[in-house]
């Protein structure tokens, strides 16, 4: 007769072989635009422009609170910074929460609810920033560029 304590290891590494053998790789994505930007929008004054200069980095992985976006542009002789603060939310095509926004190096939003999407797409597509306010979702602030660089695993 075999022990009550070797049956209840015996079972817990099944349950642990399974466990691992279920587990599923979680993608991570890194997005990049080293080219113009197509377009920024001052929240502050509501002003479109299409920026002389600009970049930008997404690097995540989905599901997770893991990722890094940031975008800088000149336009119309200011300088805009978009930077990714804190992470809700994330799937293979955005990434959301709270980011702050630098207007000629001085805090413009802190803190403000918005959003990185269009991520998913093949190089040569366009991907959107959009940064509201610190109480809600908004079309305030804005960054889009092409993705002209990519890398998935």
């Amino acid at each position: 007769m075999k022990s009550p304590l070797r049956i209840a290891f015996t079972a817990l590494a099944l349950l642990g072989a399974a466990s691992i053998a279920e587990a599923k790789w979680v993608p991570v994505h890194s997005v990049w635009s080293d080219n113009s930007p197509l377009a920024v929008r001052d929240g502050a004054t509501g002003v479109w422009s299409t920026p002389t200069l600009g970049y930008s980095s997404s690097n995540w992985q989905e599901g997770t609170s893991q990722a890094f976006s940031h975008a800088v542009a000149l336009s119309d002789g200011h300088l805009y910074e978009f930077r990714l603060v804190t992470v809700s939310t994330s799937d293979n095509d955005q990434i959301g929460k709270l980011w702050d926004v630098y207007k000629d190096g001085v805090l413009a939003c802190n803190d403000c609810v918005g959003k990185v999407y269009g991520l998913s797409g093949p190089i040569g597509a366009y991907f959107k920033i959009y940064v509201g306010t610190p109480f809600a979702y908004a079309e305030l602030w804005h960054f889009s560029g092409y993705i002209t660089n990519r890398f998935d695993y």
